[in-house]
C-alpha cells in the first residue's frame, strides 16, 4: 500500500456527528446506567428507531413486543447495545453509495459480524470486539466508492470476473480498501487491536504484533464464501481448523461449532435489512 496515497485522502474521512460520539463514549463507560444510556439513545430518532427494530428482530426479540427505548435497553443489554449503536453510527455515518445495495451489503457485513463473534467466544478473544470488527471490516470500501465511484465500479466489476481485489486497489487507488477502513476506525478513535483486525483481514500473518481479531475477520469471510461448498460437517470443520491453525496464534474449540454456525445462518442478512 502507498500510505502517503492513503494519507492525502483523509479530510475525506466522515467524521461522526459529536451526539454519535457521546453516545459511544456512554455505551463504552462501564459506569454508565441504562437509564442514562436510555435517555441518550432516544436523542437520536434514527438510532432510536433502528434499536427498536432490532430488539423485535427474530434475533433479538422475544414473544412480546417493546415499544420504548428503556425496555429495549434492558432486553438486548450493555454488549449488545453497544455494537448495535456502533452499527447504527457506521451506517448513518455514511452515505448512499452508487452501485452498491446497501442492504446487501449490510446483511453480508453482519454475517460476518456474527460468525466473528461465535469464533471468539472459541479461543478467548472478546465476543463484542469481534462483532464490532465485523461490522467494521468491510466500511473501507464504501468510503472508496464514495472518493473513488468510477475506480471503485471498475473494481466491483473486475473481481465478480476473478480479480484480486488486492491487487486491483492497490494498483488503480495506490492503497486498499481495509487500509481505509482502518483509518477511519483510528479516527473514530477505537482500540488499536480492532483497527488491526481491520487492517489485516485479508493476510493477518502479515500483522505485527500478531492480530487475533484479523484472524477471526479472515476465517469469518471464508465461511460466508464457502459455508455452501459441498463437503461434509467434519471435513467442514477440520478445513476451517487448518485455516486457524496455519496463523499459528489461536487455538478454537470446534465442538458443535458447524451446528452453531447453521443456526446463524442469514440471521446477519435480517440485521441489515432493519438497520438501511
Amino acid at each position: 500500500m502507498q500510505t502517503s496515497a492513503l494519507l492525502k485522502r483523509v479530510d475525506e474521512l466522515p467524521r461522526l456527528p459529536k451526539a454519535i460520539s457521546e453516545l459511544l463514549e456512554a455505551v463504552n463507560n462501564e459506569n454508565s446506567s441504562v437509564k442514562s444510556i436510555s435517555s441518550k439513545v432516544a436523542q437520536d430518532t434514527l438510532i432510536s428507531a433502528r434499536v427498536l427494530r432490532l430488539a423485535n428482530s427474530a434475533h433479538f426479540g422475544r414473544s412480546r413486543e417493546v415499544g420504548s427505548i428503556d425496555e429495549a435497553v434492558i432486553r438486548l443489554g450493555m454488549q449488545t447495545l453497544r455494537t448495535l449503536v456502533i452499527a447504527s453510527a457506521v451506517v448513518g455515518a455514511i452515505p448512499k453509495v452508487n452501485g452498491i445495495d446497501l442492504a446487501d451489503f449490510w446483511g453480508q457485513t453482519f454475517e460476518v459480524a456474527l460468525y466473528s463473534q461465535e469464533l471468539a467466544k472459541r479461543c478467548n478473544v472478546p465476543a463484542d470486539e469481534a462483532f464490532t470488527c465485523g461490522i467494521l471490516h468491510r466500511i473501507g470500501e464504501l468510503l472508496v466508492a464514495t472518493i473513488e465511484p468510477d475506480l471503485a465500479a471498475q473494481i466491483r466489476a473486475a473481481v465478480e470476473q476473478g480479480g484480486d481485489a488486492q491487487e486491483l486497489e492497490t494498483t488503480l487507488l495506490g492503497f486498499n480498501c481495509p487500509s481505509v477502513g482502518a483509518l477511519l476506525a483510528k479516527n473514530w478513535k477505537f482500540t488499536p487491536s480492532l483497527v488491526a483486525g481491520i487492517e489485516f483481514q485479508r493476510n493477518p500473518i502479515a500483522a505485527e504484533p500478531a492480530s487475533k481479531l484479523a484472524i477471526l475477520m479472515y476465517l469469518s469471510q471464508h465461511i460466508y464464501m464457502h459455508w455452501d461448498d459441498d463437503r461434509e460437517e467434519e471435513i467442514f470443520t477440520a478445513w476451517l481448523a487448518a485455516l486457524a491453525n496455519k496463523a499459528g496464534i489461536i487455538k478454537m474449540d470446534m465442538s458443535g461449532l458447524a451446528e452453531k454456525l447453521e443456526e446463524l445462518r442469514g440471521k446477519g442478512l435480517e440485521i441489515g435489512k432493519q438497520l438501511v
